[in-house]
């Protein structure tokens, strides 16, 4: 491999680095924690904010009940679509 390729390789590798996360276990570790807080019965303003909703923008922890049950139904669905077997994890 020529010199000047290598280069550009290892500068991407570098400033670009991939990161072994997956949707499936972005979706499966806040389905997940939404369920334990939901469990636990942790008022919402005291749940995680981590996942944003792209409908309304809103942070977790920033939705009325009715969101927050609608968002969460959303991302079970689809995890239990999309990565079966995670969603057995959480629900079995």
């Amino acid at each position: 491999m020529e010199d000047s390729l290598k280069n550009k390789l290892e500068k991407i590798n570098k400033e670009c680095p991939l990161i072994p996360h997956t949707n499936a276990g972005h979706t499966f570790s806040m389905v997940r924690r939404m369920k334990s807080e939901k469990d636990m019965e942790i008022p919402l303003k005291f749940r995680s904010g981590f996942a944003v909703s792209t409908k309304t923008g809103k942070h977790t922890n920033e939705m009325d009940t009715n969101e927050w049950e609608d968002f969460y139904n959303q991302l079970s669905s689809n995890l239990k679509e999309q990565y079966p077997e995670l969603y057995k994890q959480i629900f079995n």
